[in-house]
């Protein structure tokens, strides 16, 4: 007796249906919205922890031998402000010039209790200053009463051939966000430092000690007056 042939049994030709992918859809962006809300508040967290709570900013020292050459070069600037007799021969530029770096300001800044507040870097006729700002608790400004704002201060400073000073506010910034200049009372592009020279007799016999003076990345570049 013959086996009959294996017939394959019918099979449903028709498509299975396609599960709906909004849920998953719906996930991923609660997911991505939830991890950016995330992000978000932990960055203002940190920018207001940085520039509204600001923590002290941590002094500038001086190894013994670096501390040794900023008081001779400060003797130096002290001695070149006193009266003195002109001595018999003048010595060449090279040895009447003084480089003070910004370490060695920030270092000095530290030595009169200001290095944890107060911190310069230095540029072609421009000095930018980082300054912890406590505002008190009664000022009346909403959200920074009470707390040490950070602000950062770019200043351009420069002295021409007459001995005349220009020291100018150029910006200011809390966090990187410039200030208004009427919030500042219109500081900006005013020479601070005309008028009180003027009045100081001792900061104009300084300056009748130098002969140039000039700003850079590398330090303040003082030549003495022969």
């Amino acid at each position: 007796m013959e086996t009959p042939p294996n017939i394959p049994a019918a099979t449903d030709s028709r498509p299975l249906p396609r599960r709906s992918s909004w849920p998953r859809t719906l996930l991923i962006v609660a997911g991505v919205f939830l991890l950016g809300c995330g992000l978000t508040a932990a960055a203002t967290a940190w920018w207001v922890k940085r520039n509204v709570y600001a923590d002290l900013i941590q002094p500038v020292s001086l190894t013994s031998q670096e501390q040794q050459m900023l008081e001779a070069k400060l003797h130096v600037l002290e001695t070149s402000a006193a009266p003195a007799s002109q001595p018999e021969t003048s010595p060449g530029e090279h040895e009447r010039t003084l480089v003070i770096t910004a370490k060695e300001i920030n270092a000095y800044l530290a030595s009169q209790n200001l290095g944890e507040t107060v911190q310069v870097q230095l540029g072609p006729d421009s000095i930018s200053a980082t300054v912890l700002a406590p505002v008190s608790a009664d000022s009346g400004l909403p959200l920074v009463s009470g707390t040490t704002v950070r602000l950062g201060v770019n200043l351009s400073a420069r002295m021409d051939e007459q001995k005349k000073v220009a020291l100018q506010v150029n910006d200011v910034r809390v966090g990187g966000l410039p200030m208004p200049n009427a919030w500042l009372g219109y500081i900006k592009g005013v020479n601070l430092a005309g008028e009180n020279l003027e009045k100081d007799p001792g900061l104009q016999r300084f300056l009748a000690g130098i002969q140039s003076l000039k700003i850079t990345s590398e330090g303040l570049r003082i030549v003495l007056a022969e």
